[in-house]
């Protein structure tokens, strides 16, 4: 096996010079323990969870604005009994809606939190999918709603399409205003279709990554093949969500906070995936050592070689009779 730490290649089940804790004898599921258990990831987990508990947070000052709304009706003279009994409904539905919403990333943390612990013990060589799963199953359900907001940007881009090759057909005042708005909000659709399957594609490389990972867990085959793609969004993401988060921080403190706990958590997921597939290839394609026989004497201290000119196999009558 291959030392995740130093890269030392030494025997299976064999403690590395190095130092470094095995924690299992299987090479690849010794090697997923490691980075789950790494400095890493732990601090991705508690900025992740510092992110979703910002997130509750931030809702729940919303009350501020609702406090500021009474104020605006209780001076502009609006109808109390309409009034109040409206805001009500908005605060509660709000705070509810806030909640059901922040039930995934919840699961996810707990997920992660799981997946630690598991890679973390060693009590056992062999680690808990359990985390990992939970992972998948929010990473598929997010991965279903994305695909129906894709299914109705499609249809409401068609149904404008239509409309404005309707509406090009009838000449009246204002008729070609009316394609150019049309054309507009296809162009828009489009975008934000686009930018719906980046996602989309984003939650497919998750599945197919917590997939690998399980198996190699399970079966202890390794497997380097963690999407680039997936690495590569999750960086991007995570230095754009830090500049949100930046800007977020003046008018929102709680907000921003949340916000660049969730950049870093996914700038580290990314280096965290990165150093596995590397580490997993090194498992995958193991370096070739020199062999060397027993009595092969080192480099450099060669025994000298009599100049003697070379003869014929069989010597130097070769079994015929000399002339």
């Amino acid at each position: 096996m291959i030392c995740p730490k130093c890269g030392r290649v030494i025997p299976d089940g064999v403690p590395c010079p190095c130092g470094a804790t095995l924690l299992s004898s299987n090479p690849a599921v010794n090697l997923i323990k490691t980075i789950g258990s790494s400095t890493k990831f732990l601090t991705a987990t508690i900025l992740y969870s510092v992110a979703v508990l910002f997130a509750l947070l931030a809702t729940f000052t919303m009350q501020n604005l609702m406090v500021e709304l009474y104020y605006y009706g209780a001076n502009t003279g609006v109808d109390p009994e309409v009034f109040y009994p409206m805001m009500s409904v908005m605060e509660s539905s709000s705070v509810a809606a806030s909640v059901v919403a922040s039930i995934p990333s919840v699961l996810a943390v707990v997920g992660m939190w799981l997946f630690y612990a598991s890679c973390r013990s060693t009590q056992t060589g062999n680690v808990s999918t359990t985390g990992l799963t939970i992972c998948k199953v929010i990473s598929y359900i997010s991965l279903v709603l994305y695909c129906l907001v894709e299914f109705l940007l499609v249809i409401l881009g068609i149904i404008f399409v239509i409309a404005a090759g309707a509406s090009s057909n009838v000449s009246y005042y204002g008729a070609s205003s009316l394609a150019a708005a049309m054309a507009v909000i296809v162009i828009v659709l489009l975008l934000v279709a686009a930018f719906v399957a980046l996602f989309i594609a984003l939650q497919v490389s998750v599945i197919r990554t917590i997939n690998r990972i399980k198996a190699s867990a399970i079966t202890g085959v390794p497997d380097n093949r963690i999407s680039r793609f997936l690495t590569g969004f999750l960086m991007v993401m995570g230095i754009l969500g830090a500049f949100s988060g930046v800007v977020s921080l003046i008018t929102s403190p709680l907000a921003g906070i949340g916000a660049l706990a969730g950049a870093v958590t996914m700038i580290l997921i990314s280096l965290v995936l990165t150093e596995y597939r590397n580490k997993m290839t090194m498992l995958v394609y193991p370096p070739v050592q020199p062999v060397y026989g027993q009595n092969m004497p080192p480099y450099g201290n060669m025994p000298p070689q009599n100049n003697v000119p070379p003869q014929q196999p069989g010597g130097p009558n070769d079994g015929f009779p000399q002339q």
